[in-house]
């Protein structure tokens, strides 16, 4: 008995040992892991996205500077929503331009992108006849309330010489806001974009009928910045997942109505990363047989 009793309590203060070592930074559920805020944040084992895929591109300008990382949900729901938008708009490509960096921090380009949770998607565009074109290689091209591009005289000129001809395609950008709003594994807390275009894509969603809480809540999200109008790109920031708050990840500014609950009682999330993994695995498994 005496020998038993020895064991149990070495095993119990093992346990609690291995406890006592589950802080901030040492478990994980083996994904990557956003650390601080998204002005004052860092980034751990990163997901990277690929500088294509299907129905989207990295264009060179964005490429070259290596801002591919973010956390794996924002990674995986950017390459879902292009995919999505592609299969209701054929030849549509998304042009995708800054995350952060592999590691996060501070940067010579951004204030924020810190610790994987931004993103800068550039606008879906059409030709005169409404045609889909392709991102731009090397530019941002600021359009007004109309949708039609323009140019400020102190701003370094357009590398794209048929700049003019580009319109901002209102279908395809509201169904990437839809995408991004929709998907179940993230959680928005701003889509940066300027005033005029946030009126126009929420004309095109309630002429098109479309379903009243996406409505709603694009216009709760959608926001011009105090600094630059963001008439050039859309800039996505999510809300930390729930597991990387344990490790540090802080959410800054406000905590919409929808969220609060789930802040507050950490009720369920609508994302399980381990549920997630296993349905996505069963569902290769399922389509590989039925192959």
């Amino acid at each position: 008995m005496g020998v038993r009793r020895s064991v149990s309590g070495s095993l119990a203060s093992l346990s609690l040992g291995m406890l006592a070592c589950a802080g901030p930074n040492l478990w994980t559920d083996g994904t990557s892991v956003s650390t601080g805020a998204a002005s004052h944040g860092r980034l751990r084992s990163p997901a990277k996205l690929a500088r294509k895929g299907e129905g989207y591109v990295v264009p060179p300008r964005w490429s070259e500077r290596g801002f591919q990382y973010g956390v794996r949900e924002l990674v995986d729901t950017i390459v879902r929503a292009a995919q999505r938008v592609r299969e209701q708009h054929r030849k549509s490509m998304l042009g995708v331009a800054d995350l952060s960096a592999h590691i996060g921090g501070r940067s010579s380009w951004h204030v924020s992108h810190q610790s994987g949770r931004d993103v800068d998607l550039l606008f879906y565009t059409t030709d005169g006849r409404g045609r889909p074109l392709a991102p731009p290689e090397h530019d941002m091209f600021r359009f007004d309330g109309s949708g039609r591009p323009y140019h400020r005289e102190r701003d370094p000129s357009y590398v794209d010489a048929a700049w003019q001809q580009r319109r901002f395609d209102a279908a395809r950008n509201w169904q990437l806001v839809e995408e991004l709003l929709s998907d179940p594994t993230i959680r928005v807390q701003w889509i940066f974009v300027a005033n005029s275009l946030q009126d126009n894509l929420l004309r095109f969603a309630r002429a098109h009928d479309r379903p009243y809480w996406l409505v709603e809540y694009a216009a709760t999200v959608m926001r011009e910045p105090a600094g630059p109008p963001h008439d050039d790109h859309m800039h996505i920031r999510i809300y930390c997942p729930r597991a990387d708050r344990f490790h540090g990840c802080l959410d800054t500014g406000p905590i919409w109505q929808h969220e609060k609950k789930s802040f507050k009682y950490a009720g369920p999330e609508r994302y399980d990363p381990v549920l997630w993994r296993l349905m996505t695995s069963m569902s290769m498994l399922a389509h590989g047989m039925r192959g």
